[in-house]
């Protein structure tokens, strides 16, 4: 049997192809969750159309999502003694068919490098898709590099979406088989969405952005904020924005009067959105500004104007095409919002689906049919 650790939305929407990928050939993948964003992932799962988790490793900080780094000890805790109580379970679920037993993680997370753990607790394979990308600054973004490093020297397989991934891991050297699955599987997660989808909410009648900031490396420079978010104000009274409501990024500005005033009618705080309405809505902006990895590739996949609000990046997907990465310049978000039109690019074909690589090289180890 086949076992997917995943603990946060991001994983999970990368992750959503594949678990497709391998019900359509009639594997029924256990559905490990690490509970990183405890609150978010049931609604994303059933918006993906995925199964529940099988079994809860963690749930969170008390029962919330992770939104602070003095939480991750105790939630780490409360993983591994999960995985040391149920191994046993475990091991039997793993083993329970005809099937070679293998382990699945994703990414740059916490949960990356637990899930990996997890593997080596049971004895079986341990196979990271998103494998050996890098930014070459364990800095930036932090903790992520240093994830992937780690879950680089503990996994038997490298899913490494592309040359420059692939080339990585052969720099470091890392051990185990690196298999080459061209693109990333957010390729595919972005293709889940029917282009005619319309968004769950009202949108401005005239052409608008979008803005999505998470990332610790920005909320936690709070003169930093400040000036992208003075700046994202003042770019509103000539377009509206729709600024997504992250919740490690709400808890900053919900504390500061300061930060609250910048939001009105034309600068409009809405919920996050599922999936599939977020890319319904990210179809109908005119750019995006943001800080995350995974949406510069959807908007790469896209054509979409895109501006990530980034130090540096460990992908170069779109990057000189649709994408511009500002490295923290606060300049460089401002000529970007002076003609984003300029970023738009053609989107190319898409080629093979990287999920059904991942799948075949399972089904070459025996882990499918």
């Amino acid at each position: 049997m086949i076992a997917i650790v995943y603990g946060t939305t991001g994983e999970l929407i990368k992750l959503a192809p594949l678990v497709i990928e391998l019900r359509r050939r009639e594997s029924q993948p256990l559905m490990l969750c690490s509970g990183q964003q405890v609150s978010q992932i049931p609604g994303f799962q059933r918006d993906l159309g995925l199964p529940p988790v099988d079994l809860w490793l963690a749930t969170g900080s008390g029962g919330a999502d992770l939104d602070r780094k003095s939480e991750i000890p105790g939630w780490a805790t409360q993983v591994a003694v999960t995985v040391a109580r149920r191994r046993g379970a475990l091991c039997r679920s793993l083993h329970a068919d005809d099937r070679a037993p293998f382990l699945l993680v994703h990414g740059d997370t916490m949960t990356t490098v637990l899930g990996a753990l997890t593997g080596r607790m049971l004895g079986v394979p341990v196979g990271h898709v998103e494998a050996g990308l890098r930014s070459g600054d364990w800095r930036n973004p932090f903790p992520e590099e240093i994830n992937r490093r780690l879950a680089a020297r503990l996994v038997d397989v490298h899913f490494a979406p592309g040359a420059r991934a692939v080339a990585n891991l052969r720099r470091e050297g890392a051990g185990g088989d690196i298999v080459d699955t061209r693109q990333n599987t957010i390729r595919d997660a972005v293709d889940l969405v029917d282009a005619s989808r319309v968004p769950a909410l009202t949108i401005p009648e005239e052409p608008f952005g979008l803005v999505s900031l998470h990332r610790f490396e920005l909320i936690e420079r709070p003169a930093q904020l400040r000036a992208l978010l003075e700046l994202l104000h003042a770019h509103s009274r000539r377009q509206p924005l729709l600024f997504v409501d992250h919740s490690t990024t709400t808890a900053v500005i919900d504390r500061s009067r300061n930060l609250r005033a910048l939001f009105d009618d034309r600068f409009r705080r809405i919920p996050r959105q599922p999936y599939l309405q977020f890319i319904a809505l990210l179809r109908r902006s005119e750019f995006l500004v943001s800080d995350s990895g995974g949406s510069q590739e959807e908007c790469a996949f896209l054509g979409l104007p895109c501006v990530i609000h980034r130090a540096v990046s460990e992908r170069d997907t779109g990057i000189g095409s649709s994408v511009l990465l500002s490295r923290l310049n606060l300049d460089a978000v401002a000529d970007f919002l002076a003609d984003p039109q300029r970023w738009r690019a053609r989107v190319a074909d898409p080629g093979d689906r990287p999920s059904a690589r991942i799948a075949d090289e399972l089904a070459r180890r025996g882990a499918l049919h």
